[in-house]
């Protein structure tokens, strides 16, 4: 696990974006593509913006890129909360991404066929015991949920489906999201934190009694990849200095 502090979420979001077209690069040199598994709420939209940039966007061969979601609301995707819709509007409609190369999830439909329709979907993309993409991209919620695993949701028990639904049961609503085993299966993976509304629980679950039940990000283990955390300075000021620097 590494942990990467900014002052800044702009800071942040630059050197995640140089990072992103290296990882981007490797991956299309040695499998000719670059499976990407995107985040939805406010944190990553910045990045997914700064991608869309010309500066960037020209520095990227997007013929080669597939992107995917780890998660997403029951809603169609013309809904201001949808997760793809977010993209869409940051992302995919400002870049020559082709459109069989996006593989939204169906979630308009009633939410555990959107989860089996969506399994079909990626096990028709990856083979193996598990999808195993190039960069899955997280946040952490206040509660310490990631993607749509809440705390002490049924989902967490899931050790053999790749993506589910899933209830929230705090939020009494229904999420549609990858398991945990599904994430962890990824060559790498990157959760952004920002503002300090996180603080406090960034600082519980990086350094404080492991209760993946309670804050289901500690889940978050890859077996046999990289885990880089990409923190603000607001969301870090209560980890330890040897943490921030």
């Amino acid at each position: 696990m590494k942990i990467e502090v900014f002052p800044a979420f702009a800071s942040l979001t630059s050197t995640a974006v140089e990072a992103f077209i290296g990882l981007a690069h490797q991956s299309m040199a040695e499998r000719g593509r670059f499976s990407l598994a995107l985040s939805g709420g406010g944190t990553p939209e910045p990045l997914y913006r700064a991608l869309a940039d010309p500066a960037y966007r020209t520095r990227i061969i997007w013929e080669q890129i597939h992107l995917f979601w780890g998660d997403e609301r029951p809603v169609p995707p013309n809904d201001p909360e949808s997760n793809y819709r977010m993209a869409q509007d940051a992302l995919i409609s400002r870049v020559p991404i082709p459109a069989d190369n996006v593989h939204r999830v169906p979630a308009e439909l009633d939410v555990r066929i959107a989860a089996f329709s969506y399994e079909e979907i990626l096990r028709d993309f990856f083979e193996g015991a598990w999808p195993r993409f190039d960069l899955v991209l997280l946040g952490m919620g206040t509660d310490g949920h990631t993607a749509s695993l809440f705390p002490q949701s049924a989902g967490l028990n899931e050790e053999q489906r790749w993506f589910i639904a899933n209830f929230a049961p705090k939020r009494e609503t229904w999420r549609l999201t990858l398991t945990r085993h599904a994430i962890n299966a990824a060559r790498n993976i990157w959760v952004l934190v920002q503002g300090e509304s996180k603080a406090d629980k960034l600082a519980e679950v990086l350094t404080g009694q492991r209760d993946p039940w309670i804050n289901p990000i500690q889940w978050i283990d890859p077996g046999d990849g990289a885990l880089v955390w990409w923190v603000d300075g607001a969301a870090a000021r209560r980890l330890p200095s040897a943490m921030r620097n």
